[in-house]
């Protein structure tokens, strides 16, 4: 397959995981937003949040060079550690954070972030996001377990190697600032569930190839849905609490 071929391929791929997304975020939006404040609302906060993580973890791994890693068993065994302690450092912090910072505070933050997150994913903000400097191993044995686990560890931590300061996504950091200013403990692990599985499903389902960046319209997609559900799922836990 050429590389414009296996671009292509990569982008119909997305589109059709990101409109998935889309879908179940309008409904989970929807619900959320006008039901009373009962079980269905907490359910439709959940499964937003399970849809944050999932655009955020898709987007990450959108962006691909002819080093980046497949997805097996032990690589997925680290990404869903990594995201897990990702979750818990920035949940425990978080919750120190919410004793001083105020709840308008904390919703403007999170929206700027998330404003600034999707301009850049459309292209009209163009910047660097920052990156763990450790690299991602080129060529890892197929029977080193322990270096596959690594490499997912470092997938879900944002250590990327290989791959353009401007082209990796900035969904993660939004989902970040989420779980430090807004995201309740508990939902923080909903996100790093719904991150380690996008993730993992879009590293397993992404072609091999070189420089393989998607249509930029797919980012975006994936980057308004992140945004819109990490948006309706923190107003409505903050409305909650």
């Amino acid at each position: 397959m050429t590389t414009a071929g296996a671009r292509a391929t990569w982008s119909r791929r997305l589109l059709t995981g990101a409109a998935a997304l889309a879908v179940v975020c309008a409904f989970a939006a929807t619900t959320a937003l006008v039901a009373e404040r009962n079980l269905a609302t907490a359910a439709s906060a959940l499964l937003l949040a399970l849809v944050a993580g999932g655009a955020a973890g898709a987007s990450t791994v959108a962006v691909a060079d002819a080093r980046s890693p497949g997805m097996t068993r032990w690589t997925a065994v680290g990404v869903a550690f990594g995201a897990v302690l990702a979750a818990l450092v920035l949940g425990g912090v978080g919750i120190l954070l919410r004793l001083v910072v105020p709840e308008l505070a904390a919703e403007t933050v999170v929206g700027v972030v998330a404003l600034v997150a999707v301009l850049r994913e459309a292209g009209v903000l163009r910047f660097p996001v920052p990156a763990n400097p450790l690299r991602i191993p080129p060529d890892i044995p197929d029977d080193d377990e322990w270096g596959e686990a690594r490499t997912g560890f470092a997938l879900a931590t944002v250590m990327r190697g290989g791959v353009a300061a401007r082209l990796v996504s900035g969904l993660p950091y939004l989902l970040g600032v989420a779980v430090l200013l807004a995201v309740p403990f508990g939902m923080a692990f909903v996100v790093a569930a719904g991150y380690a599985a996008g993730m993992i499903a879009g590293t397993a389902a992404r072609p091999t190839g070189r420089a393989l960046v998607p249509a930029a319209g797919v980012r975006l997609l994936l980057a308004l849905v992140c945004a819109v559900a990490v948006g309706v799922s923190t107003t409505v836990s903050l409305g909650a609490s």
